[in-house]
């Protein structure tokens, strides 16, 4: 196992963080401009590019080899449950993946505890 903290790398969150900013604002213009015949084209563009940053984590998610089986399925818990935004989020900005994993796992517990 790599002595490294696993991560997704910087020029990655940038590039598909700006795609999916990108289609949001392009939905808007779609929205905005083109509310009696819409642009079919840019619809479609805009949405799929609406996903490249969920993408983009899932991609890493499923590459990388730095993450155990049970920080896997704290990750996959986080990115499927309620606060999925917050999560994709923090895997896109954070520096240690493996720290962030224990800590969403500890508040998790913490929640648990306290219903």
């Amino acid at each position: 196992m790599s002595a490294a903290s696993p991560t997704v790398p910087r020029w990655v969150s940038a590039l598909f963080v700006a795609l999916s900013l990108l289609g949001l604002v392009a939905i808007l213009l779609t929205v905005i401009l083109g509310f009696e015949t819409p642009n079919t084209t840019l619809l479609a563009v805009s949405a799929a590019l609406i996903f490249a940053a969920p993408l983009a984590v899932l991609w890493h998610f499923a590459v990388t080899r730095t993450l155990t089986p049970a920080e896997k399925r704290i990750w996959i818990r986080a990115l499927s449950g309620a606060d999925v935004f917050s999560a994709l989020s923090e895997y896109m900005r954070s520096t240690d993946l493996r720290a962030s994993a224990q800590k969403r796992a500890a508040d998790s517990a913490a929640r648990r505890a306290a219903r």
